[in-house]
């Protein structure tokens, strides 16, 4: 494992209830592993802050105080930041067997640590990775998605495109391993939906004179039909200048231009506005800017916290802990995201079902599902994997 700083456990109470049950939240960090650049970059310029997700998670529980109160529960939030001076599974043992741990950290480090929380049956809340080889693959019991999964983000954006008619999809892609995985996302995606792929073309990131013309973009968009071109380059880097220098005039959407996104400081319906509002002035020390919203892992962790304080009337508490396992398997537990549409579990695969907005840096173009794409049980289920496709079958 990377190598990671050692800080002291922080503890912070959010109620003071003499005879309270209390809500255990830990938030696992390992800021000695995470890279200088955490969130989007290119050439050494940092384009989106990736904020770490305690803010979000601080104004959930703010937010939930009324419920607090009313259903007789204390908040209490630890932070660990783990270290590699000690065991990581002495280190997670210290968290409360009730506890709903939230992790914030990079791939390498979450796949070990979710791991051994699921031995540990610790309730493990993923607010960072899109992967789909977490949900499909890893399947663990205890384990949670409240950030939506890659194909969920991609079947949004494929609905948006056969929505419009834009049905002939150029797509443009990087040579790094998960660019090309999340090609073949898109791809099945897009196949989803009727869309018809009319070519597939990669660029390089070589400086060689050879290459060069090679990976203009008006040389990669040209000798092929197509109404709009959708371009995978995780590292957005490459991909900001295809918009405006395609061969033929069309829309660009995907990495760059119209992207599918969790959530967006331009939403301006189902109280959106007011909950940016409040993300933003939460931290009176340090406000934030109109332009800043929560990033989608911050809304991820946001979203976790409120699952379980929106749904205390299913809860079963004893009087001394609250069970977030036990709101997390309720039929009834759900979510207001603030995006039309309530937010519940698939219990098939543990992910959070919620809709995708279409968005470019300015505004909120349309929210997925769009119209018109039916679902037999739960029309929000159009987006990602429904449980007869999926390699994860958990109850």
């Amino acid at each position: 494992m990377s190598v990671f700083r050692f800080l002291p456990i922080l503890f912070i109470s959010f109620i003071a209830h003499a005879s309270a049950a209390t809500f255990h939240v830990v938030i696992v960090t390992a800021s000695g592993a995470e890279s200088g650049t955490r969130g989007q970059s290119f050439a050494g310029i940092q384009t989106r802050v990736e904020r770490p997700v305690r803010r979000g998670v601080e104004l959930a529980l703010f937010e939930s105080t009324t419920s607090f109160e009313a259903y007789g529960v204390a908040a209490e939030l630890k932070i660990i930041d783990l270290n590699d001076q000690q065991p990581i599974e002495a280190q997670l043992a210290q968290i409360p067997t009730d506890a709903l741990v939230i992790l914030d950290l990079p791939k390498s480090e979450f796949t070990q640590v979710a791991k051994t929380l699921n031995a540990l049956e610790r309730i493990t809340i993923n607010v960072r990775h899109p992967d789909t080889d977490l949900r499909d693959q890893m399947c663990l019991p205890s384990l949670y998605h409240t950030i939506p999964s890659e194909r969920m983000y991609f079947d949004a954006l494929g609905q948006f495109l056969i929505f419009r008619g834009w049905r002939k999809v150029l797509v443009v892609h990087g040579p790094s391993k998960r660019d090309k995985e999340r090609t073949e996302i898109l791809k099945k995606s897009l196949k989803k939906f009727g869309a018809e792929i009319s070519d597939t073309r990669q660029y390089t990131l070589s400086h060689h004179p050879d290459d060069r013309d090679k990976n203009k973009p008006e040389f990669l968009t040209g000798g092929a039909s197509y109404d709009v071109v959708a371009v995978i380059d995780s590292d957005k880097d490459f991909g900001r200048y295809i918009q405006y220098s395609t061969r033929r005039a069309r829309p660009v959407v995907g990495d760059v231009g119209l992207t599918p996104v969790g959530w967006h400081r331009t939403l301006e319906r189902y109280g959106a506005p007011q909950l940016n509002e409040r993300y933003q002035k939460f931290d009176r020390s340090n406000p934030l800017t109109s332009y800043e919203a929560m990033s989608d892992a911050e809304f991820a962790a946001w979203s976790a916290i409120k699952l379980i304080t929106n749904s205390l009337s299913v809860a079963e508490m004893n009087g001394a802990v609250l069970r977030p396992r036990q709101i997390l398997k309720h039929p009834d537990t759900q979510v207001d995201l603030y995006k039309g549409t309530r937010g519940s579990i698939r219990e098939w695969n543990h992910q959070l079902r919620q809709p995708i907005l279409l968005a470019t840096g300015e505004a909120v173009i349309a929210v997925a599902p769009m119209p018109k794409f039916l679902h037999p049980k739960h029309y929000v289920d159009t987006l990602g994997l429904d449980k007869p496709e999926s390699p994860c079958q958990l109850n």
